[in-house]
């Protein structure tokens, strides 16, 4: 593959393991995934809304006989997940139980449909943001009911890719369904943050990230984790300092290690936010927790620079939202304890 020296003979080894197609291919677009796209590679995760374990069609007949052949009955409220770096909507399931996830626990309790997306982590966040932006629009202008309500709940990059697509929503032009400069945003009701590095993550942990990803699977990590050092994708770049827009990499050097100032990204003013965070120690004030906080993001960046539990610190990038914090719960966790169920469970206004 070109830009990727000796890796073919690797990459064709590892996508064909037995049961380990979709985790690895998570890995290596979240690695790759801007080079694999640039070259239309087979291995380019497409963005994709599943439900049910099936890609849903974004266009009305088709979305309703997928949703009818996967049991679902669609209601007017959504509610999508979306995955971090180098995972999939696998990284939702609870151990031991892969049938139970937020998306299904908030269905039994609050009557939501859940949507998952599947993505390619390794493009820069804006440029998913921007896709998500326009695939939500197609999403909501198909369902086969009105949709009243849209929730939204992302891990990791996920978070951000979020945010981003909050943002452009505005100026994307549905194909039907609303009249031209209506944004689904304005149907948006609650957005949860679940270990999401709204300020940054440094790319150190990021690394240290990747290569407990790869020992995980039967694979050869070193070298894994070598290719990515030479040939980390514009996705990890972006989480470096948290870029969600065009403007946040097109402006500045993603290899600086000076903090660029962010472009000013609001929160929906019409929904409330809920921001969880996790820390490798029982005290999220321990000196270690300040400095790698789960593992991978601090419990400032989860908070977007938040001073209190009401989230309101003047230099936070999501004033007003409500901050949880849990101590020895690590980031790959949040996305699928029931402890972090209950949190928002809790919160989740009526």
């Amino acid at each position: 593959m070109a830009g990727l020296p000796g890796s073919a003979p690797l990459l064709r080894f590892l996508t064909g393991l037995p049961g380990r197609q979709d985790d690895v291919t998570a890995v290596m677009n979240g690695l790759f995934g801007d080079t694999l796209d640039d070259q239309g590679a087979s291995l380019a995760t497409p963005m994709t809304m599943r439900a049910g374990g099936s890609v849903l069609p974004l266009e009305r007949h088709a979305l309703a006989s997928a949703l009818g052949a996967a049991g679902i009955e669609a209601g007017p409220k959504i509610c999508l997940l979306v995955h971090g770096l180098m995972s999939t909507e696998s990284v939702w399931e609870f151990a031991g139980d892969t049938t139970t996830t937020y998306g299904t626990e908030l269905a039994r309790d609050h009557g939501v449909i859940a949507v998952a997306l599947r993505y390619n982590t390794g493009r820069h966040i804006s440029t998913n943001g921007r896709e998500l932006a326009t695939q939500l629009h197609e999403l909501v202008a198909a369902w086969p009911v009105r949709v009243r309500e849209i929730d939204l709940i992302g891990h990791s990059m996920g978070g951000l890719v979020l945010r981003s697509a909050c943002h452009y929503a505005a100026g994307v032009r549905p194909r039907g369904g609303w009249p031209i400069g209506r944004s689904w945003t304005s149907r948006v009701r609650r957005v949860v943050l679940v270990g999401v590095p709204n300020l940054g993550a440094p790319l150190e942990v990021l690394v240290n990230l990747s290569s407990a990803t790869l020992w995980s699977l039967p694979v050869p990590a070193a070298r894994l984790v070598g290719l990515g050092l030479d040939h980390r994708s514009a996705g990890i770049k972006d989480l470096r300092f948290g870029a969600i827009l065009d403007d946040d990499w097109q402006e500045q050097d993603p290899a600086s290690v000076v903090r660029p100032r962010p472009h000013t990204v609001r929160p929906l003013r019409h929904a409330r936010y809920l921001v969880i965070s996790g820390s490798v120690t029982t005290d999220p004030e321990h000196p270690l927790a300040r400095v790698i906080g789960d593992a991978l993001v601090t419990s400032s960046s989860a908070a977007g620079g938040a001073t209190d539990e009401a989230g309101a610190g003047e230099e936070s990038v999501l004033p007003g939202a409500t901050v949880r914090q849990f101590p020895k719960v690590t980031h790959i966790a949040l996305a699928n304890r029931p402890e972090i169920y209950a949190a928002i469970h809790e919160w989740w206004p009526t």
